[in-house]
């Protein structure tokens, strides 16, 4: 896809918001997981129920954590495909990304159908 065809300004606002957004994320992740505190942890108790429940918290934010961080690598290649002047380009194929994908998915990288 042309860069012509795309409002680059636009898709690069929606980039560093997503960056802003998910950073802000991977840090109250990190907060979290670093203290060993739950949302619900400032409730009180810790019986062994209120314990397990902590670890599998633990785990889920450790996920999400990895989920954030990969999420972010993404937003921020797609910010240097923009600064390339190949952003809306397949990095696997060089064929144009649709319009409507790159409105649903900012820092996709690919088609649809690609794998990278």
């Amino acid at each position: 896809m042309d860069a012509s065809s795309l409002d680059l300004d636009a898709a690069r606002e929606r980039l560093l918001t997503m960056q802003a957004d998910l950073q802000t994320t991977i840090d109250d992740l990190v907060a979290r997981l670093e203290s060993g505190s739950t949302p619900d942890a400032a409730e009180g108790g810790q019986d062994a129920g209120d314990m397990g429940a902590h670890e599998q918290q633990a785990a889920e934010n450790e996920g999400l954590l990895e989920g954030a961080r990969r999420r972010l690598d993404s937003v921020q290649d797609a910010l240097k495909r923009l600064d390339a002047g190949t952003y809306g380009t397949s990095v696997v194929s060089g064929k144009p990304i649709p319009p409507e994908r790159l409105e649903a998915l900012p820092d996709a990288a690919t088609l649809a159908g690609e794998k990278l």
